[in-house]
C-alpha cells in the first residue's frame, strides 16, 4: 500500500512538472502582455524614504519648494543682447538680441538641440542674433544686399523663427571655415531646420530658420506654423507673452531710429 502511494505521488509530481514546463514554454513563445502580469510587481510593498518634520523649528528651517516666477511686465528687459562688432563684423548700430527665450518655443527647442549636437562634435556655437525687430531689419536693409534681401516683416527673425550663430574657436568667432560651416549646417538640417549656407545671394551659413511650411506672406498675415499640441500645451499663452515682449523691443529700438 505504501509503495502504491509513493508511486502515485511520483506520478502526480511528474504530471505537474510537465504542466509547469508547458506553461513556461507558452510564456516563452507567446506575446508578452504587461496587463496580465501587472500584479506581480505589487506583491511586496515598496517603502519610499520619507522626511518627517517633528517640530515647529524644523518646519521653519525647512527649505521652501522652488517656484518659477515669470515677470510678464518687464521680462523683455532681461533678454540678453550684444553690441556691434561683438563677433568681429559690422552688424549695425542697434543691439542684437541674443536670448533663446525670444524665440518661438518649438524652434527654440530645435536650436537647443542644434547646440547640443554641435557640442557633441566638439563645436562650440555662439548666438549672434535671435529675435530681430522690424527696426533692426530695416537697418540691415539700408546696409545693403550683403546683409539681407528682406525688408521689415519679411524675415523670419521677426517671428522668432530664425537665428544667426557663429562657431567659436580659441575665444574668437570663425566666419570663413566653409568645411566647419558645412558640418554645422548639415547638423541643423537633420533637425528639420533650413540652413542659409544653401543660399547663394546672400550666402548666409550662420543662419538657421524653421518655416513649418509657411511663407513670409503667411507670417505677415499673423499665421504661425502648427506644432504638436500635446508637446506644447501652453503654446498660445507663451506666444501671447512673446508678442508682448516683441512689441516692447520694437518700441525701444524704434526710439533709437528716431534719435
Amino acid at each position: 500500500m505504501m509503495q502504491k502511494t509513493s508511486k502515485g505521488i511520483l506520478t502526480l509530481t511528474i504530471i505537474l512538472s510537465l504542466a509547469n514546463l508547458t506553461v513556461k514554454a507558452q510564456d516563452l513563445f507567446s506575446t508578452y502582455d504587461c496587463r496580465q502580469h501587472a500584479d506581480l510587481f505589487y506583491e511586496t510593498a515598496v517603502e519610499e524614504p520619507v522626511e518627517i518634520v517633528t517640530s515647529a523649528t524644523e518646519i521653519a528651517q525647512a527649505e521652501p519648494e522652488a517656484t518659477v516666477v515669470i515677470d510678464t511686465i518687464n521680462g523683455w528687459q532681461q533678454w540678453s543682447f550684444v553690441q556691434n562688432f561683438t563677433y568681429g563684423k559690422d552688424r549695425g548700430a542697434m543691439p542684437m538680441i541674443t536670448d533663446l527665450n525670444a524665440l518661438h518655443p518649438y524652434f527654440r527647442d530645435r536650436i537647443k538641440q542644434l547646440f547640443a549636437d554641435c557640442e557633441a562634435q566638439g563645436i562650440r556655437l555662439a548666438i549672434v542674433e535671435s529675435y530681430r525687430t522690424h527696426a533692426k531689419q530695416n537697418e540691415y536693409k539700408v546696409m545693403g544686399r550683403k546683409y539681407t534681401n528682406s525688408g521689415a516683416g519679411r524675415s523670419r527673425h521677426q517671428y522668432g523663427l530664425a537665428i544667426d550663430v557663429v562657431p567659436i574657436i580659441d575665444s574668437a568667432a570663425v566666419w570663413e571655415d566653409k568645411a566647419l560651416w558645412k558640418r554645422i549646417g548639415v547638423t541643423g538640417e537633420k533637425l528639420g531646420l533650413r540652413w542659409g549656407g544653401r543660399w547663394k545671394k546672400p550666402y548666409d551659413p550662420g543662419h538657421f530658420e524653421w518655416t513649418g511650411g509657411l511663407t513670409s506672406t503667411n507670417l505677415i498675415q499673423g499665421m504661425l506654423p502648427p506644432v504638436p499640441e500635446d508637446q506644447y500645451p501652453c503654446l498660445q499663452e507663451d506666444l501671447k507673452l512673446l508678442r508682448k515682449y516683441w512689441r516692447e523691443w520694437e518700441t525701444a529700438q524704434s526710439a533709437i531710429t528716431r534719435k
